[in-house]
């Protein structure tokens, strides 16, 4: 029986290669590169089988390979902000994230334009950067009935938690995940994203990576809402104790919101050392010690040299968690905290309703058809 080969043009397996999940050198391990790319008989051109590995192993979708011309993919509002403001190529991980996102944000905006319920977010545009960020972030915690919570005493987890419900609740997705997909061989890079926002006029999305610390998973939660307000589409690449020009006002909003002023003057006690404090308020508040220190030296509480002081033991502290090895979750506590609660309950609606098949739903939640049915009476069970 003829194997089957397939000629396919060299740009596309050097595009494929530059933006593929492995390095050139990973791959020439395995496949004939120069051969593929310079044919000299039908012989050299790779099989379907090939083909079909390639794809795999570099990420890149397989109908790709069968263009004449190069791939033209939709990343324009992908650009990343970094310390010196240079453009950097996005991976295949986050780029495969943000499909995943797109798709189910198109589905809900679908299931809610079907159910005839509102067809606008109606918080976009509400606040501009021209704005006063104390004023704004007033009006924030109002918007989030946020005032009788901010600086109780509560695990950061479940601050996390309360901020994520009151978010859904304003008609914004709010998904997260630390891998792409299920899938545990590929890792999402902090480095690279910490969280992303995509606008649309239904349903906006924040995805956040879970794999980054619990106080900067909160930071860039009411930092992307931010974003949701503003109708800026976003992907956030910076830790929060940056300090960037052109994410300023967005930063001194988010911190508003978290450590409003009055709530941290009242929260602070002439009894302990700066040192002290600080750490008492980056716990109350569930901020970084970096984050909290800019704040309090804004308030003019502890002086200049605790920022100095909070970035050294911040980074020990970092340190030292890195050493430890986390302990493994529960695999559907995990599924569970990867989805939407609202869109996690509509395709739950949409499968029993018949208007979904049960292993399309499965796929939605991000779950196995053998673990759908605990997945779904757990989810149930949390409403």
């Amino acid at each position: 029986m003829a194997v089957l080969r397939i000629p396919v043009n060299p740009e596309i397996i050097d595009w494929a290669i530059s933006n593929g999940e492995k390095n050139e050198s990973e791959l020439l391990k395995k496949y004939a590169l120069s051969n593929w790319k310079n044919p000299q008989t039908d012989h050299d051109y790779p099989t379907f089988k090939q083909i079909q590995n390639f794809s795999r192993d570099t990420r890149i979708p397989f109908n790709y390979f069968f263009k004449t011309e190069l791939p033209r993919e939709k990343n324009e509002f992908v650009k990343f902000r970094t310390v010196n403001n240079q453009g950097v190529q996005p991976s295949r991980r986050l780029i495969d994230t943000i499909y995943d996102m797109e798709m189910r944000q198109a589905w809900m905006k679908d299931y809610l334009l079907d159910q005839n319920e509102s067809t606008n977010f109606q918080f976009e545009h509400v606040f501009n950067d021209k704005m006063d960020p104390a004023a704004v972030s007033r009006d924030v915690i109002r918007i989030l009935d946020l005032s009788d919570t901010l600086g109780i005493a509560m695990s950061d987890d479940d601050f996390f938690n309360i901020l994520r419900t009151k978010i859904s609740a304003l008609g914004i997705l709010v998904m997260q995940n630390g891998v792409v997909g299920t899938n545990t061989q590929r890792p999402l890079d902090v480095d690279e994203f910490r969280a992303l926002v995509l606008m649309d006029p239904v349903v906006p999305l924040i995805f956040i990576n879970s794999r980054d610390s619990k106080k900067a998973k909160i930071f860039s939660l009411i930092h992307e809402l931010m974003h949701a307000f503003l109708g800026n589409n976003e992907v956030l690449n910076v830790s929060p104790d940056l300090d960037l020009v052109n994410e300023r006002w967005i930063n001194q909003v988010t911190i508003n919101v978290l450590m409003p002023a009055d709530k941290v003057k009242e929260l602070q006690s002439d009894k302990y050392s700066p040192e002290d404090n600080l750490t008492h308020l980056s716990k109350k508040f569930h901020t970084s010690l970096v984050a909290a220190a800019i704040r309090t030296q804004s308030l003019r509480l502890f002086g200049n040299k605790l920022v100095d002081w909070a970035k050294r033991r911040q980074a020990e502290e970092l340190r030292l968690k890195s050493e430890q090895k986390a302990p493994g979750g529960d695999f559907y506590n995990t599924a569970i905290s990867r989805i939407d609660r609202y869109y996690a309950n509509a395709v739950i609606n949409a499968e029993s309703s018949g208007d979904m098949a049960i292993a399309k739903a499965a796929s939605m939640l991000g779950v196995t058809l053998k673990t759908y049915h605990k997945t779904v009476d757990k989810i149930l069970e949390m409403a």
